[in-house]
């Protein structure tokens, strides 16, 4: 039985209070009534989230917010000397020791948490401890695939993310093209995978394939401005950045393809919807 994970286990028994669950190995855990499902029938398989409470293995087909070997942004529920319980959607909050918390938990406060299995205690733990540039060996992502990204920190070089709720990576300061706010979400796209091991992300989509967002973005605000952008290919990198929140070479790239589908004019200092 996978502790912290979803998985389906077949139904063996239906009590007043609740139902027991076994995997294929013969492990059982309990779901309370409340927890389970009335559909469910002695032999048949359910989808649950396994998980401990009180020295017992439980399962709920509540969804949590993340599950063991995964980031989520969660909100501290409770503060005790020896640590804090976070709302992670199920019905157990999660806890995170003192010596995992980076500062001090406020209640109340949302917090990036990477959830783990204890190796001394065996119990399913939060920490807001981690690596922020870690290496990673056969990643099962591509470059250009598009990701869903947790702001964590602004850094000297740029912004730390999540990736996927699973991975940290990097977006470079001059890929930053709006306002970027810590745990905030965003989409992003896989720019490359290093040898070293370290993912760099980018927050728009590289190459032709990818410009139709682009085009689709230039028409928008022109026909907000009345079919006018003062905005060209001489322009400057900053002002096309504040203006569309794009990079350049994207920006010479759409208005290239309105311009061949006839739906721009280009003049020497903007361009204009025909």
């Amino acid at each position: 039985m996978q502790i912290g994970k979803t998985q389906r286990l077949k139904v063996t028994e239906k009590t007043s209070s609740g139902y027991y669950l076994e995997d294929q190995s013969g492990q059982r855990c309990f779901v309370p009534q409340l927890f389970g499902s009335q559909e469910w029938e002695t032999g048949s398989e359910a989808e649950v989230f396994v998980y401990q409470d009180e020295n017992q293995l439980k399962a709920t087909i509540e969804k949590p917010y993340c599950e063991a070997g995964e980031f989520a942004v969660l909100t501290c529920v409770q503060t005790l000397p020896s640590g804090a319980f976070m709302d992670w959607g199920i019905v157990k909050d999660l806890f995170v020791p003192y010596k995992q918390q980076k500062g001090k938990m406020v209640e109340g406060k949302r917090y990036l948490v990477y959830v783990y299995i204890d190796e001394t205690t065996g119990l399913l733990t939060g920490t807001t401890k981690f690596k922020r540039n870690p290496q990673y060996e056969n990643l099962p992502l591509k470059k250009g695939e598009k990701v869903q990204l947790i702001l964590i920190n602004e850094t000297e070089l740029g912004w730390n993310v999540v990736i996927n709720q699973k991975y940290i990576g990097l977006v470079y300061a001059s890929d930053v093209y709006k306002k970027l706010y810590p745990l905030s979400e965003e989409t992003g796209y896989i720019k490359l995978l290093r040898e070293d091991g370290k993912i760099d992300v980018s927050l728009q989509p590289e190459g032709y394939e990818n410009i139709d967002s682009f085009k689709e973005k230039i028409l928008e605000k022109l026909r907000e401005n009345y079919g006018l952008l003062y905005l060209s290919d001489q322009s400057a990198p900053e002002e096309i950045k504040a203006e569309l929140q794009m990079s350049k070479k994207n920006f010479k790239k759409a208005i290239g393809g309105l311009y061949r589908d006839k739906m721009i004019e280009i003049l020497e200092d903007r361009i204009r919807l025909l």
